[in-house]
C-alpha cells in the first residue's frame, strides 16, 4: 500500500547502552543537523542514517529528519502517508548475516484526526523473497490494527505470542501493489501487532524475525529496518496530525564492541567529578565539559553520544585526528570518548 523509491545505501549504526545512558523516555529531544522534506523522497545523512517520506499521490504531509536519528511527521490531509528513519541496506545480506537488530524510540502524538488506519513501530522490506514487514507498537487511530491486516490468498492469523517481553499477534498475507521494486508487484506481508500500545521503549527486531521464521514466514535479504509513522484513510486524503519521534535509533547490537569494551567496571569508566561535570540542558541531554588529554598508551578510542549511546570506535594517534574523524562522520556535537581507563568529552564544532 505504499510506493518506496529504490534505495541501496549500506548503513551500519552500532549503538549500545552503557553507564552514561539516560532515560530517553523522559529526556529525549531532537538534536543535530536536520532536513525538511515536503515531497516523496529517500535520503540519508553522512553518518549512515537513512530516511524516507512517502505520500500516496505525492502530497498530504511533510517531515523533518535529524542526523541523530530522530524525526517528526506531519500529516496535512493524506490518503496513505509513511514517514520513517533508521537503517538502509544493500539487499545482499540476511538479518542473520547482519547481526542482532534493536530499536529505541519515543513517540509523541498530537492533533490527530481522520485517521482510519495507522501503523507505528518498525518497518522494512526484504528481497528474495520480496516482503513488506511491520512490528506495530502503537497507532494513530482509535484501535490497534486487527485481523484485517492479513490480506490475500495466503492470509493467516498465526496467533498471539510472547515476543520480547510482550504479547504480539502475528499475521501473514500478500498483496499486489506499490513496492520497493515498482508498482503492481506481488509481495508477502508480515505483521507483529502488540496487544497493548506503548509510547516509548526498546524493540528487539530480531526476536520478531526469529518468531516469524519459526512460523514458516521466510525473510529475505534486508533492504531496510526503520522506525515508522504511518497513517491513512481508504476514503480519501483525510489523515491529519503529528507523530513526533524525539528519540529514534535503530542499531545492530553485534556490530558494537564487546560488553567488556563498552561497559567496563565502574572503576574504569565512571570518571571522577573533577574530570566530567554533567549539567542539565534545555534539550534534556546531559552536557559534558572539562575536556582533558587522552591517556597515553592506546590508540583505540570508543566514541559515545552525550546520552551515553555507543557510536563507533576509531584508531587515532592524537586529539586532532580524532576530532577530524568524529567531525567527518557525525558533524558537530558533544561526544564522550573513552580511551584506556579515562572517559572525557570532546566538543566538535
Amino acid at each position: 500500500m505504499k510506493a518506496i523509491l529504490k534505495y541501496g545505501l549500506v548503513a551500519t549504526c552500532a549503538l549500545a547502552a552503557n553507564a552514561f545512558a539516560q532515560d530517553f523516555c523522559q529526556t529525549a529531544a531532537h538534536s543535530g543537523s536536520k532536513v525538511e522534506v515536503t515531497t516523496n523522497k529517500v535520503g540519508s545523512f553522512s553518518n549512515g542514517i537513512g530516511y524516507e517520506l512517502w505520500n500516496e499521490g505525492g502530497n498530504g504531509g511533510s517531515a523533518t529528519f535529524y542526523d541523530d536519528g530522530s524525526f517528526n511527521c506531519k500529516m496535512t490531509g493524506a490518503k496513505d502517508y509513511l514517514c520513517r528513519a533508521g537503517l538502509s541496506f544493500n539487499s545482499d545480506k540476511t538479518h542473520t548475516e547482519l547481526g542482532h537488530m534493536k530499536a529505541d524510540f519515543k513517540l509523541v502524538k498530537s492533533n490527530l484526526s481522520g485517521i482510519q488506519y495507522s501503523y507505528i513501530g518498525i518497518y522494512g522490506w526484504t528481497r528474495e523473497p520480496l516482503v513488506e514487514w511491520y512490528i506495530v507498537d502503537n497507532t494513530g487511530s482509535d484501535y490497534m490494527p486487527g485481523d484485517w491486516v492479513a490480506q490475500g490468498s495466503s492470509a493467516k492469523k498465526h496467533g498471539v505470542y510472547d515476543i520480547d517481553g510482550a504479547k504480539y499477534t502475528v499475521y501473514e498475507g500478500d498483496r499486489t501493489s506499490y513496492s520497493i521494486d515498482g508498482d503492481n508487484k506481488y509481495f508477502k506481508q508480515y505483521f507483529s501487532v502488540r496487544t497493548s500500545k506503548r509510547d516509548c521503549g526498546t524493540i528487539d527486531i530480531t526476536a520478531h524475525f526469529k518468531k516469524w521464521e519459526e512460523l514458516g514466514m521466510k525473510m529475505g535479504k534486508m533492504h531496510e529496518a526503520k522506525i515508522l509513522g504511518e497513517a491513512g484513510n481508504s476514503q480519501g486524503a483525510q489523515a491529519r496530525g503529528e507523530y513526533d519521534f524525539p528519540y529514534a535509533k535503530v542499531y545492530i547490537e553485534s556490530d558494537a564492541p564487546s560488553s567488556s569494551s563498552i561497559a567496563p567496571s565502574s572503576s574504569s569508566i565512571a570518571p571522577s567529578s573533577s574530570s566530567i561535570a554533567p549539567e542539565s540542558s534545555s534539550s534534556g541531554t546531559t552536557a559534558i565539559h572539562g575536556i582533558r588529554s587522552m591517556t597515553i598508551g592506546s590508540n583505540t578510542s570508543l566514541v559515545f553520544d552525550a546520552q551515553g549511546k555507543f557510536l563507533t570506535s576509531f584508531e587515532t594517534e592524537n586529539d586532532a585526528s580524532l576530532t577530524t574523524a568524529i567531525k567527518a562522520r557525525f558533524h558537530s556535537g558533544v561526544f564522550l570518548v573513552k580511551q584506556g581507563g579515562t572517559v572525557r568529552s570532546i566538543t566538535v564544532k
